[in-house]
């Protein structure tokens, strides 16, 4: 038995060894004096009391301002409502339209113009007014002249070598930017998976740490108890109190860890400022990947939308710079123009009935049809360099695609690897943990008869935040891993491809 050494001869002649080994808890909380001097006695530090309260008040703070949901449940709600997606579906509908408009290229163009005669150019109607005298026979003369005209012309450019290579990089852009939408879909999800499980893990965490404390807070009483009836040093009780501190710093950490990842969730979810998101399902092992390797890395070669992205990307380019070289050769249209102009003139006296007043009016129309030639032989090579850095573009992707097959190779091959080991690893930890409760419970006991040191006791608590760490890492890991093999493979987990369609026609209908 430790003693403390000043006090070991005059407490064993005192009080005897059987109290010192065995006495009951009642006379152990009295403490011990010698002729008049009292033993140095302990006190509970309130300071650990205090922290534990106000973690218990973050909680309840927590648990009030949380919203419990289910994986899937945080996965739908991102689908149907985050911004990431109608932002990345905004793109899509810029292509389509800008397809539509290469296309419609091909429409001939009508123009509407006034001035269809040579003395009305830009005017669509003109009235003049004139009043003249004659001094010989003192009359006068009233006169209105009144002109209008209009103008069609029909332009339809009937072939242009330049317009079908233009509708195919436009197609091509719109394929690229449909792939990336894909892309921005799975990220989401994936990202939403990661938070969630990152979510489960503080709790579970949260779990182990708080069982921990509270066999630690045990050991402290126990410990100050046995120091006030001189049985152990003081730098036992510091020693033990010292790992108490430990904990809670721990547990404190893990708490701020939580609020982030119930934050994350609920960004990812699009849920009103304020909203944190709580788990409804406990940390454990979710799914299993049932193929092997190399089908797995051909699946993801062969259907990851980056890869396809950068490819309909360098296809877009080619054709663009196609497009550009097309300029050179001629062009051929139709035109066709017509014109209509009123000639209206009424002269009278002053003041004269309407019978009295003399009118005349003339209409004109004319109009041609004919075929237009444009051959631009020389623009100073423009186009040409403009063609060249496009086909310089369309290798920068196809060089991309390249490097995607790698970099989806190498993501495969790690998400497997962690896979499979992750699955030894939690076999591990999970024995780990149920060792490390056990050996907590029975030093905590060798210590209260005496047979053990506080060094002991607290390696043993170490081991157990070291064991329950290691657990939940090793779950959390194992997880991950099958998430990152569906998107680095580019497969939806089951039951999200029927709720992006459902977002993409809510967004169609926007």
């Amino acid at each position: 038995m430790q003693l403390i050494d000043p006090w070991r001869a005059v407490v064993t002649a005192v009080l005897g060894t059987a109290l010192v080994s065995g006495g009951s808890w009642a006379q152990a909380q009295r403490g011990y004096s010698l002729n008049g001097y009292a033993a140095p006695q302990v006190q509970p530090n309130p300071v650990a009391a205090t922290l534990e309260a106000q973690l218990r008040s973050l909680k309840g703070e927590f648990e009030a301002r949380a919203q419990s949901v289910s994986l899937q449940q945080a996965i739908e709600t991102g689908l149907l409502n985050n911004p990431r997606l109608a932002e990345s579906y905004a793109q899509i509908q810029g292509g389509q339209w800008n397809l539509i408009a290469v296309r419609r290229q091909w429409y001939p163009s009508l123009n509407v113009g006034t001035g269809a005669s040579p003395g009305l150019v830009g005017q669509a109607f003109s009235t003049s007014t004139r009043i003249s005298s004659s001094s010989s026979v003192s009359t006068t003369t009233y006169f209105n002249r009144t002109n209008a005209g209009v103008g069609l012309v029909l332009n339809w450019s009937f072939f242009d070598l330049s317009r079908g290579p233009s509708i195919n990089a436009a197609s091509e852009a719109l394929a690229q930017q449909r792939f990336l939408f894909d892309v921005t879909a799975r990220n989401l999800v994936l990202e939403t998976q990661l938070a969630y499980f990152s979510l489960q893990e503080q709790r579970q965490l949260i779990r182990a740490y708080e069982e921990i404390l509270a066999a630690t807070d045990r050991q402290v009483a126990l410990t100050e108890a046995q120091f006030n009836d001189g049985m152990v040093s003081i730098a036992d009780v510091e020693q033990i109190r010292t790992q108490q501190y430990g904990t809670l710093s721990i547990l404190i950490g893990v708490y701020r860890q939580l609020f982030d990842s119930a934050a994350l969730v609920a960004q990812l979810m699009a849920l009103p400022p304020g909203t944190l998101v709580l788990s409804a399902d406990d940390l454990s092992v979710l799914g299993a990947w049932g193929q092997p390797l190399p089908s797995t890395i051909s699946q993801a070669l062969k259907l990851r939308e980056e890869i396809k992205a950068s490819l309909a990307a360098s296809a877009s380019a080619s054709w663009t710079a196609t497009s550009l070289f097309n300029q050179y050769w001629p062009q051929f249209s139709l035109g066709a123009n017509g014109n209509y102009f009123g000639d209206s003139v009424a002269s009278g006296a002053p003041g004269a009935s309407l019978a009295a007043i003399d009118r005349s009016s003339q209409l004109n129309w004319s109009g041609g049809v004919g075929i237009g030639f444009n051959w631009q032989l020389f623009d100073g090579g423009i186009n040409a360099a403009q063609a060249e850095s496009s086909k310089a573009l369309a290798r920068q992707f196809l060089n991309r695609a390249a490097v995607e097959r790698l970099n989806v190779t190498r993501e495969v091959e790690q998400a497997y690897t962690s896979y499979v080991t992750s699955q030894l690893v939690t076999q591990s930890a999970s024995e780990q943990v149920a060792s490390a409760r056990k050996a907590v419970v029975a030093v905590e006991e060798r210590f209260r008869v005496g047979v053990t040191d506080m060094a002991t006791v607290v390696q043993t608590l170490t081991q157990a935040i070291l064991a329950a760490n290691a657990y939940a890492t090793a779950v959390r890991t194992y997880n991950v891993s099958v998430a990152n093999l569906y998107r680095s493979s580019a497969r939806w987990p089951d039951g999200v491809q029927p709720l992006l369609e459902r977002r993409v026609g809510a967004l169609q209908r926007q």
